[in-house]
């Protein structure tokens, strides 16, 4: 028997160092290892675990990760980085990951301004190659808080310290527009979004008013160098064109509703020949727009990039005439196999077309559930389209408008897209325009692109003084807001 006493002890020790380790979770290093080799690994449970311990690094990269999940929370990051920085005593290049959220969420900019003025303030931006790099971060997005000369200053300390993946081109495009060099600024932009994703939407909007011709025109140059472009620039390109191309059939839409609306009579006669030319015109471009974004979009899918299937098949649910029930599925199969929450989205939304034999409302409302006992951020808009289609029933307008108020309410810009484009095509509902034309300007504050080709329709269609009216219905909007 005291032969075997000490084996059980030993045994009962293993199995309390084996449940401890189990508790304690991964460490910091083995959570970036885990990442490395599965970059949509789930490591913020053991992220978390170490963040509330006081671990710097920990919230600097779980702010990275949720920041970079369809279904983050950008303020749950926005803390994560106040944390990591520390009030200038921990983290410096927890800066640079926020002017990056911010980059990408345009609702941040305002609010944020005021911290991330007295951030500044609170490092030596001089001091080494990694605070220069970070304050040049924050400059990209706030140029009013860094100015020439340091903003100057810093680029040459940058390019004399950088030795690998050096790019200064897009730092030096926003210092020369900011100097105003406008022919140095574009130069540098068309460099810079050759491989910067975030110099793509930037040199479109310095374009300013010929902005969709001359982008697209830039996308033909860049055509056959397509396959040399980082996937993230092509998928880019053609999310933007795909923008473009929106705004080109709400112009076409606007000019045949202005043209009814000058002579009601014309309507219902058979079409002049110079109106079949000029749709025929019309018709050919828009065909060539399309066209050239499919290009750019599956060049994306077929390097396998999980945001452009995600856009295909968005686009092949949205466009059931033009595509089949099996090529759709086989699109979202390739999603679910890369990404299952965003794939279970797609799948819910696949279940609502009413134009494919697949239509399935119960299905289709029992992922959207699972979706929201998940705290999946989307799933809120996903049950209001469910009601909003009448996917199971009739349309009920009033409980979809009241979920997506709510989403809206949390700063979801998608939501007010979707409450604009009810009260100007919804069915079962009195379309408002005015009130369309007030949440579809809240959207394109917010970033919500989509929103362009409605704003626009609407702005072609809507007296001077509705726009007046719903402009000033959006400030108080704003002001009662948390966006």
């Amino acid at each position: 028997m005291t032969l075997k006493t000490p084996s059980r002890l030993l045994l009962a020790s293993i199995a309390l160092a084996c449940a401890s380790a189990a508790s304690a979770g991964q460490s910091l290093e083995q959570i970036r290892y885990a990442l490395y080799k599965d970059p949509s690994a789930d490591v913020t449970a053991d992220l978390r675990e170490l963040a509330g311990r006081g671990d710097l690094a920990s919230a600097l990269l779980l702010g990275d990760v949720l920041a970079g999940r369809p279904d983050g929370k950008p303020q749950e990051s926005v803390a994560l980085y106040h944390q990591a920085f520390a009030d200038g005593r921990g983290l410096i290049p927890a800066l640079a990951s926020l002017a990056r959220l911010i980059e990408r969420q345009p609702s941040l900019r305002q609010p944020q301004q005021p911290w991330m003025k007295q951030a500044l303030e609170r490092y030596p931006s001089r001091l080494d190659p990694r605070n220069a790099s970070t304050t040049l971060e924050v400059f990209l997005v706030y140029p009013e808080l860094v100015d020439v000369p340091q903003a100057t200053e810093l680029l040459g300390l940058y390019e004399q310290s950088c030795l690998l993946n050096c790019r200064p081109q897009l730092y030096k495009a926003v210092l020369a527009e900011r100097k105003g060099d406008r022919a140095g600024a574009e130069r540098w932009y068309r460099e810079a979004a050759r491989f910067d994703v975030r110099a793509v939407n930037r040199y479109y909007a310095f374009l300013g008013e010929q902005q969709d011709p001359a982008f697209r025109a830039f996308a033909t140059e860049l055509e056959p160098q397509r396959s040399q472009l980082p996937v993230e620039v092509v998928h880019a390109i053609a999310s933007l064109l795909d923008n473009i191309t929106s705004v080109q059939r709400a112009e076409q839409d606007a000019d045949r509703y202005e043209r009814e609306e000058a002579n009601p009579a014309a309507a219902k006669l058979p079409p002049t020949p110079e109106q079949l030319a000029r749709d025929k015109v019309q018709a050919e471009a828009l065909a060539s727009s399309i066209a050239q974004v499919q290009r750019w979009r599956d060049d994306a899918v077929e390097r396998g990039f999980v945001p452009a299937m995600v856009s295909k098949a968005n686009y092949m649910i949205s466009n059931p005439t033009e595509h089949n029930a099996d090529e759709t599925q086989a699109m979202i199969d390739l999603v679910q196999k890369r990404d299952p929450t965003r794939g279970k989205a797609l799948q819910a939304s696949f279940y609502m077309v009413n134009n494919w034999l697949t239509l399935d409302p119960d299905k289709a409302l029992a992922l959207i559930e699972e979706l929201r006992a998940s705290g999946y951020p989307s799933a809120g808009l996903l049950l209001a389209e469910y009601y909003s289609k009448g996917v199971a029933d009739q349309p009920d307008q009033e409980k979809a408008m009241a979920l997506f108020q709510a989403e809206a309410n949390k700063g979801s810009s998608a939501a007010w897209y979707r409450m604009a484009s009810l009260h100007t095509f919804g069915r079962a509902l009195c379309h408002d325009r005015v009130k369309a034309y007030t949440y579809a300007r809240i959207a394109l504050d917010m970033g919500e692109r989509s929103a362009r080709s409605l704003v626009r329709r609407l702005e072609r269609t809507l007296p001077k003084d509705d726009i007046e009216r719903a402009l000033a219905a959006r400030n108080d909007l704003l002001k009662e807001a948390t966006l």
